[in-house]
């Protein structure tokens, strides 16, 4: 019987591609995009890809049945107009939320220890205390998103203290770790009222784009604190400036932006109250020994399932874009 053909598009090191084929070689054609002479004319006789092929290397993928993507967002592949019907669509969704989670967790912690003002005063050499010290222990928090990264977020402020609600696109039953109660999208307006600190971490959908309006931000209670590690497109940035700016809210954590890089002249760069990373709380392969592991798990997984003919797990729905 003829072996699948399966290439690798993915970054990785030496350690990954001897696993790759000291696990696979036997069972498949492993073929390494670094090895290969004719792209092309590789992509049109893979049946798997790992990685994430541009829209005009799909078209070329006549072949093509699974595409393993190492990222957990999917939105740029479920919104592509020429994505092959024929092909199952699987991300890494679960390899991200411990990190980013922690990232949650450790910039709140310094947001409320003004910690950011410290460090500037370290450089300068200058001796002052602020009269900035909250605390995590005792707040409202509401968790937009309740898959992975957001059950993860829940679970480290449930354990600092805080009261934890979350937010879903649909009622399930039961109630996930973390979460002391749980409504749907319906709910949103009401409960952004109540809480101290809100966290993003929804995925790129229709249904979520500019979906924090500027009446929402402005519905948020005074003084709350806005944190988005989902996706920029979530919040339009003069939205947020004006609810910044107002000083309706105390503060912002923003790892995503509506536009990356953030343009130049934007004033969130230069906000006191705004605590900015470049899309960075999710590293991966290099950056993150730990998130490779767990990306890499996942498409071995995934790729053990193929080859085996089992069906394959993390799954994405173009439909829903995740």
């Amino acid at each position: 019987m003829e072996q699948k053909r399966v290439l690798i598009l993915a970054e990785h090191n030496d350690e990954i591609k001897k696993e790759l084929k000291r696990r696979f070689s036997a069972r498949c054609e492993l073929m390494f995009a670094e090895d290969l002479q004719n792209l092309d004319a590789t992509l049109s006789r893979a049946e798997m890809i790992i990685g994430e092929p541009e829209q005009e290397q799909l078209v070329k993928a006549k072949a093509l049945s699974l595409l393993q993507l190492t990222w957990a967002g999917a939105d740029k592949y479920a919104r592509m107009e020429r994505f092959p019907e024929q092909v199952t669509l699987c991300n890494v969704s679960g390899a991200f939320g411990t990190v980013i989670s922690e990232f949650v967790l450790g910039s709140i912690v310094a947001f409320y220890r003004a910690l950011p003002a410290y460090w500037r005063d370290q450089k300068s050499h200058v001796w002052q205390q602020r009269k900035s010290s909250r605390t995590i222990c005792g707040k409202r928090v509401l968790v937009l998103g309740m898959g992975d990264l957001g059950g993860n977020v829940a679970r480290r402020m449930q354990a600092f203290g805080a009261r934890v609600t979350g937010v879903q696109r649909t009622k399930k039953a039961g109630l996930p770790a973390g979460f002391a109660e749980a409504y749907t999208m319906e709910s949103l307006d009401e409960l952004l009222p109540k809480a101290d600190i809100v966290v993003n971490c929804l995925p790129s959908t229709p249904e979520t784009t500019g979906l924090m309006t500027r009446p929402r931000l402005l519905a948020m209670k005074p003084g709350a604190l806005f944190v988005n590690v989902g996706r920029g497109s979530f919040v339009r940035n003069k939205d947020l400036v004006f609810a910044l700016e107002s000083g309706h809210l105390g503060g912002a954590i923003l790892d995503v932006t509506e536009t990356e890089p953030l343009p130049e002249d934007s004033p969130l760069w230069d906000m006191e109250n705004v605590l900015l990373t470049p899309h960075i709380a999710g590293p991966s392969f290099d950056s993150s020994p730990d998130v490779q592991t767990a990306i890499w798990d996942i498409c071995m997984e995934n790729l053990d399932n193929f080859l085996t003919g089992k069906p394959v797990t993390h799954v994405v729905s173009r439909r829903a874009g995740y």
